[in-house]
C-alpha cells in the first residue's frame, strides 16, 4: 500500500533556500505530482558550489522536512554587482491594518527576491497617528530590516495632494548613514487604498538609493 506525498509548498521552499548565505535568487519547478523537479539557484561566488548545495539540502531537510537530490539543484554563481537591477528591487507584498490591536497597528511586508521583510507601524506619542502615517512607519521599519546596520530611515512627512486629475501621496524621508544624512523623496498614485499608496511612496523614495546599498552587499541580504 502506498501513500501519496504531500504537494510541496513552493513559497516555503523558496523562503527557506533564500536564507542560505550567498543565495541571491531561487526558483522551484514542480513535477506533475507537485514535488520538486528542479531547483534553480543564483548565488554569490563567496562560497564553493558544493558548500552551497549541501547547505541547501540540509536546510530543506532539517527545517522543511523535504529531501532533494543534489542532482535536481542547479546553481549559478555570479558577482552580486552584476545582477540585473530588477532582481535587486524591493517589492511591496502586503499592507495589513489591524484596527482590533491595542494600540492599532499597520504591518507592511516587503520582498527582495526570495527574502521577506516585515515592518510594524504603531502610534508615536503626539505624532499624526492616522492609518496612513502608521503605514509609512511600517514601510520604513521594513526597509530598515532590509538595510540592516548600514543605515536608518526616518519618516519626516507624508502628504496627500492633487496632481492634475490624480490624487498622489508624497513621502519625505531621511536616511542616516554613519554621520551623514540624505533626503529622500517618493511619490505614489492613490488608487483604491490610501495606506498602500503611502507604503508605495515610501518605497519609491528609498528604492533608488537602496539599489546601491543592495548592490554593495552591505545590507541584511548579505548576512
Amino acid at each position: 500500500m502506498t501513500s501519496e506525498r504531500a504537494v510541496v509548498d513552493v513559497a516555503k521552499i523558496e523562503e527557506l533556500v533564500g536564507q542560505v548565505r550567498g543565495v541571491m535568487a531561487v526558483r522551484v519547478v514542480q513535477d506533475e505530482q507537485g514535488q520538486i523537479d528542479e531547483l534553480h539557484i543564483v548565488g554569490s561566488p563567496g562560497r564553493s558550489a558544493k558548500q552551497m548545495v549541501r547547505a541547501v539540502e540540509s536546510l530543506l531537510y532539517v527545517r522543511g522536512g523535504v529531501r532533494v537530490d543534489h542532482r535536481k539543484i542547479s546553481l549559478v554563481q555570479i558577482a552580486e554587482t552584476s545582477m540585473p537591477p530588477a532582481l535587486l528591487r524591493v517589492q511591496l507584498i502586503a499592507v495589513e491594518a489591524r484596527s482590533d490591536a491595542l494600540p492599532p497597528e499597520v504591518r507592511v511586508s516587503l520582498g527582495v527576491g526570495a527574502r521577506r521583510f516585515e515592518g510594524c507601524g504603531r502610534p508615536r506619542g503626539a505624532h499624526d497617528n492616522s492609518g496612513e502615517w502608521l503605514a509609512a512607519y511600517a514601510a520604513a521599519h521594513a526597509l530598515d530590516e532590509v538595510i540592516g546596520a548600514y543605515g536608518q530611515l526616518h519618516v519626516e512627512n507624508i502628504q496627500r495632494q492633487a496632481f492634475g486629475g490624480l490624487q498622489v501621496y508624497l513621502a519625505h524621508l531621511t536616511l542616516t548613514i554613519d554621520d551623514s544624512m540624505e533626503t529622500l523623496l517618493g511619490v505614489s498614485v492613490v488608487r483604491d487604498d490610501a495606506q498602500i499608496a503611502v507604503a508605495r511612496a515610501v518605497l519609491d523614495a528609498v528604492n533608488r538609493r537602496l539599489q546601491r546599498l543592495l548592490s554593495e552587499g552591505k545590507s541584511a541580504l548579505s548576512s
